[in-house]
């Protein structure tokens, strides 16, 4: 049975130690959990302590109070000689403060034990969250850690060399795409520059044949007639043997 027990024990914390490296940021949630019931079921019974304190200062203020009222009762009985009665009362205040000078020292050590416990939680809670914050950073510097090394294994396992074959086809295709762009940019550019070149020579004979005309008139130039278009040459009718004659016959 007890070798059993060992090794259930055994399997048991080798899984909490898995659990704890696959996913360390749930079992710190977890301790923070338990962490902050503890602290709160502790503030409960320091409150019980205080509270204990408060009755214990109560009661003595009322043990006081009572003194005083049998005392003058005793005082007023051994005045009119009722001795007995006196006597009686001597006795009853004899205790009660025995029991105010207990309760005086129970309500001592109780707001010591109050003081220490106050003290005690304060260096808990302290402590507490100096190890969460300790954890969380170490936490986080194994994660930083793990990632520098998965990077690490990637550069080292990846292949950056892009294929050759693929690559070279890709850039004869963009090369391709850019020339065939080029060659219609400058067509294009070249038709402007025609039309814009025919428009100019038209304009520039314009402006010519007016410099001219405005020349002629100022030397006295006899006006320079406008160019004829040469007509077209007469269309060929044959011999005129063939032509029909228009001499009458005598």
């Amino acid at each position: 049975m007890g070798r059993l027990f060992q090794i259930i024990r055994g399997w048991w914390f080798r899984l909490i130690g898995k659990a704890e490296e696959a996913n360390p940021r749930a079992i710190l949630e977890s301790q923070i959990a338990d962490f902050q019931k503890n602290s709160a079921q502790f503030n409960e019974n320091l409150a019980k302590q205080a509270g204990m304190i408060e009755r214990l200062k109560n009661q003595v203020a009322a043990e006081e109070k009572k003194i005083e009222l049998m005392t003058a009762r005793a005082s007023a009985a051994y005045a009119a000689g009722q001795m007995e009665k006196a006597g009686a009362m001597a006795l009853q205040i004899k205790e009660t403060r025995r029991e105010i000078d207990e309760n005086k020292r129970q309500l001592i050590a109780s707001e010591e034990l109050f003081k220490n416990l106050s003290r005690q939680r304060d260096v808990y809670l302290k402590q507490a969250r100096e190890r969460i914050d300790a954890v969380k950073s170490k936490i986080s510097k194994a994660e930083m850690a793990e990632a520098q090394a998965k990077l690490g294994e990637m550069a080292s396992n990846v292949n950056f060399s892009p294929d050759g074959t693929g690559i070279n086809a890709l850039e004869e295709k963009l090369d391709e795409r850019i020339a065939n762009a080029q060659g219609k940019v400058r067509v294009a550019s070249d038709q402007v520059a025609s039309q814009e070149w025919t428009a100019t020579e038209g304009e520039q004979k314009a402006l010519e044949g007016a410099a001219l005309a405005e020349f002629a008139r100022e030397m006295g130039f006899a006006p320079t007639p406008a160019p004829v278009e040469p007509m077209a040459a007469p269309r060929d009718l044959g011999p005129a043997d063939d032509l029909p004659s228009n001499k009458v016959s005598a």
